[in-house]
């Protein structure tokens, strides 16, 4: 019995491996990747002028005055960012800072070639490598030559007129949209907090817009994913995401040396930083923004270095500064769990929070593309991983019922079967040969008597405890020197207090079938004389009568009996 249940917890133990299939998933649930997660609340931001251009004709030879206006916007600056507001708060490089003089005049004379070019088609000739340069008309003889030449610098004429120009700073900030003439193109304004590493733009009336997950600090943090756009979001395009390390967990020093591989990412890097990613989100390992880089001057290649990180403490405080509290909204929320579904193919659950998400932030891009792909599986008849593709009849009963996991837990209920089985069969076979469980030994038996002094044993409930008397008989070991015979003592667990007679009712030698006796209780006499209820009783004296009992044993002797029932001692 006991090494049984010693066996029992490692079958117990091997069944439950069986179980296992039973609760574990047909697979492992997606999650998105934190670029994913981020990608919504990277923008595109360009700071540039307004610049207004009045251009002033002298008519030759008559003194007629006319006066053409023409209106530009030409781009001074342009980098990425990230919005962590849903208000409409956004975070770029402090290249996105109001003109300079220089950057004032660039856009004056770019706006004045832009007037001309409209006035004169085809005359404008370029003597520079952009329209930022002065250009040509003709000879310095021709009326248009000397009017051009009288704008720069734009403010002044001459004989042949001039220009009039007046500019005014813009900031610009584009989100990933379907469309950013219905959706983006959101005119900002440049906080005065603003410092020359942190840029800190408000969009104006800006409201539910994607953000993303600004972190605290560098903690923690040690691969990165940077996100940006070199060009105005493509809307079938989500942002491009490059690869980089940080030179130890924490710090904002970059790997000094790289593997062929890092490098390569890092000056792809560096080349992205310098053509627009320069304010694009560098998103750690648990998906929190822990910066963005600025490229280091004069750095490769061979290798191009990013930079130096502009970290999320320096962020906070600007942000501190400027009265704004970074922090997420419910389209992020929304998506990230329409997300979910649509990682692990749930299409069918993924398409209402991704109606929801276009529904809170219209024209969200990469809502959009989602939503278009999960229709169209739901339309193909694949709602969920479970369900069998267009075209592929031949994926139902057996290849998509799991017998295997069926199969398991059939096995496994049988083995905890098959225990119980075995268990009940050791128990009943314990109580059936008397000894009890007690603690996973089997009770002792009677005592044996010392030799030359005979045992005794306790009497039932009822029976006198005094010695009852006997009539000598030659040879008996157990005879006192007063005739009397002291009752053998039964151990506890045998034969104790308050032991029923199998027989109630009827006196020794009547017939009838015997009841069964009290568990443990051995029977009277085995194979002596006496009926069967007399065998199996235990030996109880009719009133009047005394009780003998056997001084080897203990047991209880009928009158009659000249051999013990118990362990076969003649009697007398």
């Amino acid at each position: 019995m006991t090494s049984s249940r010693r066996r029992l917890p490692w079958v117990v133990a091997c069944a439950a491996v069986l179980l296992v299939p039973m609760t574990a998933p047909a697979s492992a649930h997606v999650h998105p990747t934190p670029t994913e997660l981020a990608a919504p609340g990277v923008v595109y931001v360009e700071a540039g002028a307004r610049v207004e251009v009045a251009l002033v004709e002298h008519q030759i030879p008559a003194p007629h005055l006319t006066i053409v206006q023409s209106t530009s916007n030409p781009v001074l600056q342009s980098a990425s960012g990230f919005v962590v507001d849903p208000t409409g708060a956004v975070v770029t490089s402090g290249v996105i800072h109001p003109p300079t003089a220089e950057q004032v005049n660039r856009a004056s004379v770019y706006a004045v070639n832009e007037a001309f070019k409209k006035r004169y088609p085809g005359r404008l000739r370029a003597s520079g490598t952009e329209l930022f340069d002065p250009q040509r008309i003709g000879s310095d003889a021709d009326p248009l030559q000397q009017r051009l030449e009288a704008c720069y610098p734009p403010n002044t004429t001459n004989d042949a007129g001039g220009c009039v120009v007046s500019v005014t700073p813009t900031y610009v900030v584009y989100p990933h949209v379907i469309d950013q003439a219905k959706y983006g193109r959101l005119p900002a304004e440049l906080v005065q907090a603003s410092t020359s590493d942190v840029a800190v733009l408000r969009v104006r009336g800006g409201s539910g817009m994607p953000t993303v997950n600004l972190g605290q600090s560098t903690d923690g943090a040690q691969a990165l994913s940077v996100l940006g756009f070199t060009a105005v979001p493509d809307p079938k395009k989500p942002a491009p995401a490059i690869q980089t390390h940080l030179a130890d967990v924490g710090s904002h020093d970059f790997k000094t040396k790289l593997k062929p591989e890092e490098a390569a990412d890092n000056g792809r890097l560096a080349e992205g930083l310098r053509n627009g990613m320069l304010g694009g989100p560098a998103v750690a390992e648990k998906g929190q923004v822990v910066g963005f880089l600025v490229p280091e001057p004069g750095s490769g290649p061979p290798p191009a270095q990013p930079g130096r990180l502009i970290d999320a403490a320096a962020i906070r405080k600007v942000l501190d500064d400027a009265g704004v509290e970074a922090h997420q909204g419910t389209v992020d929320a929304t998506f990230e769990s329409a997300s979910h579904n649509f990682k692990n193919k749930y299409f069918a659950d993924s398409i209402p929070d991704l109606e929801r998400t276009i529904e809170l932030y219209p024209g969200h891009a990469l809502a959009a593309i989602d939503l278009a792909v999960a229709e169209q599986n739901v339309a193909q008849g694949n709602p969920s991983p479970a369900t069998p593709t267009e075209g592929n009849s031949a994926a139902t009963g057996s290849e998509t019922f799991p017998w295997t996991v069926v199969l398991s837990a059939v096995a496994a209920l049988l083995v905890l079967a098959a225990v119980a089985v075995i268990v009940l069969r050791r128990n009943r076979k314990a109580s059936e040969s008397g000894g009890g469980d007690h603690g996973g030994t089997r009770a002792p038996g009677p005592p044996k008597p010392r030799a030359g002094k005979p045992g005794t044993v306790r009497a039932r409930e009822g029976t006198p405890r005094a010695a009852t008397p006997h009539a000598a008989t030659p040879g008996d070991p157990s005879r006192t020197g007063t005739g009397l015979r002291e009752r053998p003592k039964v151990p506890s667990g045998v034969a104790g207090e308050g032991a029923v007679s199998v027989a109630e009712g009827r006196g020794a030698g009547q017939g009838g079938a015997p009841s069964r006796s009290v568990p443990g209780q051995r029977a009277a006499d085995a194979g002596g004389n006496g009926s069967a209820g007399e065998s199996r009783a235990v030996a109880t004296p009719a009133p009047g009568n005394s009780q003998a009992f056997c001084t080897h044993c203990g047991a209880a002797l009928g009158p009659h009996h000249r051999f013990c029932g118990r362990c076969g001692r003649p009697t007398g």
